[in-house]
């Protein structure tokens, strides 16, 4: 058995569970659908909030357009390292999408195989489908509607229109371009495809969209649909999905400081913490030696005492008192008492003043005169 049936097999079994509980097949897809839609409720926030930071980015790269010219080759490196920079993943967007496909398809050979045979829940009627193992045959005279592939493609639009912000204008990125563009031939394909497949497929297809839109208005709100009506209600910022409550400071971001808000403040966040963790690797690296000077300084030891220098007979006379001297280049002189004398060629004479020991003869006098 291959790991597409065993797949098929555990939506099978899921579907048939909830339609003993419900007795209803279209009530058992739409408790499925909210199920599945609510397990991927934590990665959909995630992917909602990263697609927003990328169009909040959209000035930035129009800067880097208009710095770069017709070089695509650095234009899309320099968009890379500035989603790099705020931590955005491009491609995260489509991950939730991507992960129902095969839920979608699954569900369509699940109930296809449920309904075999005109038994099963799932061989019932739901609202006017009279078969949800059969494509929706609703129509009005000779032309068929199919009112739930229409629905299902309406709420569909309202979601990907929620998913961008008011007043955007023309997208420049070519990546968020392409992927806009997708999306935009999403709700066509629901329509086309919807037309043909089994009832009970569209009706989880439809659900999941009218669970999508709640699901954004709780995360973004209306977005570019307040733009069509800006009457309709928002959601204040930190009662939405995902949201974290800025610190009580500002962020600085290059040099700048900037109040926390809104999907801006998230991403100032990233950029936050990224350049802290640059300056953690920095402060770690062995400090660069500096001018002469400051190893002179960093060679002089503490508790050594200079003397303003003589000028005798074009010799510099510089004595010290206490300590060691350390020079770059030249000899160390030791002592308490000591004189180095520098010529104004660069030679060095030193001249240390010891005690001189006594005369051996005096010693031994001395020893004698003690014996006896």
């Amino acid at each position: 058995m291959s790991y597409w049936n065993s797949f098929v097999d555990l939506i099978t079994w899921g579907l048939v569970s909830i339609a003993d509980f419900t007795g209803n097949g279209g009530l058992a897809i739409i408790v499925f659908t909210v199920l599945i839609k609510t397990v991927l409720l934590p990665l959909t926030i995630k992917s909602v909030r990263s697609t927003a930071a990328m169009q909040e980015l959209q000035p930035k790269i129009k800067e880097l357009q208009k710095k770069h010219g017709k070089d695509r080759q650095r234009l899309s490196q320099e968009t890379m390292q500035l989603y790099a920079e705020y931590n955005i993943n491009p491609a995260a967007g489509c991950l939730p999408l991507l992960l129902q496909m095969p839920i979608f398809f699954g569900l369509f050979f699940a109930i296809r195989n449920s309904a075999q045979g005109g038994e099963g829940h799932f061989a019932d009627s739901f609202l006017w489908i009279g078969n949800l193992a059969l494509a929706d045959q609703f129509s009005i005279g000779p032309i068929p509607i199919a009112p739930l592939a229409i629905l299902a493609g309406i709420f569909q639009f309202i979601q990907m229109r929620m998913m961008r912000p008011r007043n955007q204008g023309k997208v420049t990125d070519p990546q968020q371009a392409m992927m806009q563009m997708m999306m935009n031939f999403m709700p066509l394909m629901v329509v086309v495809f919807g037309w043909n497949f089994p009832a009970g497929v569209v009706l989880y297809w439809a659900a999941q969209s009218v669970y999508s839109v709640v699901q954004q208005w709780f995360i973004t709100g209306w977005g570019a649909v307040g733009d069509w009506a800006p009457w309709l209600p928002e959601l204040p910022e930190h009662r939405r999905l995902g949201h974290r409550k800025p610190s009580k400071t500002n962020v600085v971001v290059s040099g700048e400081p900037v109040q926390q808000r809104g999907v801006m403040g998230w991403m100032q966040r990233q950029a936050s913490q990224m350049e802290e963790k640059k300056a953690e690797r920095d402060s770690t690296r062995p400090a660069q030696s500096g001018s002469s000077q400051a190893r002179a300084e960093r060679e002089e030891p503490a508790g050594v005492e200079l003397h303003e220098p003589e000028v005798q007979d074009g010799v510099v006379r510089v004595s010290a008192r206490g300590g060691k001297v350390k020079r770059t280049g030249g000899k160390a002189v030791q002592g308490g008492s000591t004189d180095a004398n520098l010529d104004v060629d660069g030679d060095e004479t030193v001249n240390e003043r010891r005690p001189r020991p006594a005369p051996r003869r005096a010693r031994r006098g001395k020893q004698s005169s003690a014996g006896s």
